[in-house]
């Protein structure tokens, strides 16, 4: 399955914690559904960066500049449909990139802010020269905006072959998933803010590949390697020019 199925979207684990900074950050994160929780006590907001800040993106690693620049180029792509700028350094930065692990991760928003500032927020294992690198760059610059994964999107009702999807997972031999890390990055469905904006989107850059040989039925999604009209529609809609 394509690399970027091993994507996996990290939260902070302290609920206080990640809603205070994303309270500070934007108090617009709030909202105005009038409900401070969900169920499981995680509370029901989002984590969106203050609209029409510049985000300092720090290379903690220090890549070849022809790594840098491709990393530039892919991250940039969001730039027309949000009103924030990017500003690429080399230390110090809001989101940091580490290129030298296996994994592809990314903090959800502004969770980067409680990361030490010595520790990377993103991870971009994928090379260079792999043939998706520029849409799993993209995928992860989603989730360092706010953005969560489409396929937990409320809407979204997968048939999952559950037994499969666990038993692919746990005994691949590259970056093994446990039933609960399974759970949180394919089953869970999301009850954030931004999913009052759009309906459910197939199309979407933020959806994994879903292959037939792990749902129930003839239901699939193929890699998805541009970002969706939806998807700049809600971009748009989450940090307004």
């Amino acid at each position: 399955m394509h690399q970027l199925t091993d994507c996996q979207l990290i939260q902070s684990p302290d609920d206080q914690a990640a809603y205070t900074s994303a309270i500070n950050e934007n108090p617009a994160n709030a909202g105005t559904t009038g409900r401070t929780r969900r169920k499981r006590s995680l509370f029901n907001y989002s984590k969106l960066w203050a609209n029409g800040r510049t985000l300092k993106i720090a290379f903690l690693d220090n890549p070849p500049a022809a790594h840098k620049q491709k990393i530039i180029a892919a991250a940039s792509q969001w730039l027309p449909y949000i009103n924030l700028k990017f500003v690429f350094v080399d230390d110090e930065g809001d989101i940091r990139i580490a290129t030298g692990n296996n994994d592809n991760s990314s903090m959800l928003g502004t969770d980067a802010l409680l990361i030490h500032p010595d520790h990377p927020t993103m991870n971009l294992g994928v090379p260079p020269d792999h043939a998706d690198f520029d849409v799993i760059v993209i995928h992860e610059f989603g989730h360092a905006l706010g953005a969560m994964h489409e396929h937990q999107h409320p809407q979204a009702n997968i048939p999952w072959d559950k037994p499969k999807v666990y038993a692919f997972y746990q005994n691949r031999e590259m970056n093994p998933l446990s039933k609960t890390q399974v759970d949180r990055n394919l089953f869970a469905t999301f009850d954030t803010l931004s999913a009052v904006h759009t309906a459910y989107d197939r199309k979407s850059v933020m959806h994994h590949p879903v292959p037939n040989s792990l749902t129930l039925g003839d239901w699939e999604v193929p890699i998805n390697r541009r970002i969706s009209k939806k998807d700049k529609r809600l971009m748009r809609l989450l940090y307004p020019k």
